[in-house]
């Protein structure tokens, strides 16, 4: 699915740039072919008033096409060396028209050869007063009348060449382009669905995480009815062990589906109000020191049960505009999983400390084994649990990731470090 939307993604871009090359290429063509064309006029018209002279009559024609020689006005054929009347990349030539012949006016150089003058001179008698071209000739003309006679200046017409070659240039200055982009495309598509790519992969592994966590106390549930069914007779002492068991299994269920819920809901919230600004957190300020307090009390008991340590530093009158239900979950997942993975006859330490105008922290800290760096980068995922803590307590791997979700839904900054022995988390928030 991945690989069709960075294709559909690609292609998209793709498209887009060439709508735009084309209609950038298009333009200059259009604008371009306008301007030779005028260019082109204008160079006619200017050659045609000059053998015309500024009153609109014509100059004396001469025999051979020129003025008297050795007058001021005379122009040496090209075949002399000497240079046209006009610039050597638009020549232009004047003739008049004579019944079926055309003489060449003088101030002007010949531009047609003995077999296209014939076929110049017929195109001309036949066309208008104005702008015409002859195309098997690859000439422009302007036709006018002044006089009593009839004049035709002549010019190659080079704006179909000259488009001809801005296409050929335009091809490959597209198709370098396209390749380009098309590199660019993939590159960008790959950058822009990596988010993408990655929500997926933990969506996958989260549904076979939570199936790997139902599978259990789903066959337990299953194992123990098949007993049941099948032992109808049996004394109340083995049935109330498998219904026991039963129950245990149907509670793990409901404790997995309500940190599943629990995690959707925070998903949801931080979707659809991001972090909420610290003193929207909660109307009134929140005694956080006797919060911490009774958390810590409520572990005492488990500390004698399990010969450990239960040790507390908690600074007192600490009040601030804090959500309630999201610290106290918090504290106590950081005191059940540092009560879990302690040591025998280890220690767990809380420390609570709020310096005025700076961030207050709360410390949980446990001896016991050293997290690995991997342990430690991957300890907050979803359904994360190393082979050691599976061993060592129950659970499903989403208390540290729901205690993440809200202090980052808090503001707040959650970390874990680990070294000699000493794993310790620290919750970190500003105080207003």
């Amino acid at each position: 699915m991945l690989r069709r939307l960075q294709f559909k993604f690609t292609a998209m871009i793709m498209a887009v740039v060439a709508v735009i090359l084309l209609a950038v290429f298009a333009c200059i063509l259009i604008w371009s072919g306008n301007e030779a064309t005028d260019q082109l006029h204008r160079s006619l018209e200017a050659a045609l008033n000059r053998t015309m002279g500024a009153d609109g009559k014509p100059e004396p024609l001469r025999e051979g096409g020129g003025a008297p020689e050795g007058s001021a006005e005379w122009y040496a054929p090209p075949e002399l060396g000497r240079p046209p009347a006009e610039p050597a990349d638009q020549p232009v030539a004047v003739y008049r028209l004579e019944g079926a012949s055309l003489a060449l006016a003088p101030r002007s150089s010949a531009l047609l050869d003995e077999a296209g003058m014939e076929e110049a001179q017929m195109a001309c008698d036949a066309a208008p007063e104005g702008f015409g071209s002859i195309p098997a000739l690859g000439l422009s003309f302007l036709k006018r009348f002044a006089g009593g006679g009839t004049y035709v200046a002549f010019a190659v017409d080079g704006v179909a060449e000259n488009q001809r070659s801005l296409l050929v240039i335009f091809a490959g200055v597209g198709a370098g382009a396209l390749l380009i982009f098309l590199v660019a495309a993939v590159l960008f598509s790959r950058w822009a669905l990596r988010p993408v790519r990655t929500a997926w992969d933990q969506q996958r592994t989260f549904i076979a995480n939570a199936s790997h966590e139902l599978k259990t106390p789903l066959a337990i549930i299953k194992a123990n009815t098949e007993v049941l069914l099948e032992e109808p007779e049996a004394p109340w002492e083995e049935r109330s062990h498998w219904l026991q068991s039963t129950q245990s299994a149907a509670d793990g269920m409901t404790s997995l589906a309500e940190d599943l819920l629990a995690l959707a809901s925070l998903d949801e919230r931080v979707q659809s109000e991001g972090r909420r600004p610290k003193g929207d957190q909660a109307a009134a300020p929140l005694d956080v020191s006797r919060l911490l307090e009774g958390i810590v009390l409520g572990f005492e008991s488990r500390a004698v049960e399990g010969g450990f340590t239960l040790e507390a530093d908690i600074q007192e009158g600490v009040q601030e505009r804090l959500d309630e239900e999201g610290l106290s979950r918090i504290a106590n997942v950081l005191l059940d999983n540092a009560c879990k993975y302690v040591s025998p006859g280890g220690q767990v330490t809380v420390r609570f400390i709020a310096p005025k105008g700076g961030e207050a922290v709360l410390k949980v800290a446990n001896t016991g084994r050293t997290l690995t760096p991997e342990e430690q980068k991957r300890i907050f995922e979803r359904f994360y649990r190393s082979a050691e803590a599976r061993s060592v307590a129950e659970g499903h791997g989403l208390g540290l990731s729901i205690a993440k979700a809200l202090a980052d839904q808090m503001g707040a900054r959650l970390a874990v470090s680990s070294a000699d022995g000493l794993t310790m988390f620290s919750l970190a928030f500003p105080m207003r």
